[in-house]
């Protein structure tokens, strides 16, 4: 698949899931998502410098709202920053979609930096998307996202399209 492919088909099954907010924590293996979010309408767009903020800041608004909130991260240990978010939402029964840009499947075991095990990452706190229609919704959501280089912005993608 290609990246325009990955991140179209993410985009739309965010919007089926009903995710109109975003909190962004925007780095190199992210930044064709992120941009594609900020090309984006009917989304509203929240930035944050560290994943823990980001993290608890869409748990919050989950929470406030009772509709999922997506949390976007680069990989490696950025996306382990948002493990006790995740602990938090699923005590708590709460829709927070957590979507972690990854490195190349061919990378796993390798060594190449940034490149940890992000799937299953949140072990039991999080359902692995395999099918969006069967997710409850009362418990945090993972999305592992696989990006090659390069990492640039495409045309043309945005959420809702």
């Amino acid at each position: 698949m290609t990246q325009q492919e990955v991140i179209t088909r993410l985009l739309q099954r965010l919007d089926r899931l009903g995710v109109r907010e975003v909190c962004v924590s925007a780095g190199a293996r992210n930044a064709p998502l992120v941009a594609a979010l900020t090309d984006s309408t009917g989304i509203r767009l929240w930035h944050f410098f560290e994943e823990r903020c980001a993290g608890f800041f869409a748990l919050g608004r989950a929470m406030v709202d009772q509709r999922p909130v997506a949390v976007v991260t680069t990989s490696g240990t950025a996306a382990a920053e948002l493990l006790p978010s995740v602990i938090e939402a699923y005590y708590q029964a709460r829709p927070l979609i957590v979507v972690t840009a990854d490195r190349p499947e061919r990378y796993r075991g390798s060594g190449a930096p940034q490149a940890i095990e992000q799937e299953g990452l949140f072990g039991v706190y999080a359902e692995v998307l395999a099918d969006e229609m069967k997710w409850a919704a009362r418990m945090p959501l993972h999305i592992n996202l696989p990006l090659d280089e390069p990492l640039t912005p495409v045309p043309g993608i945005a959420f809702g399209a």
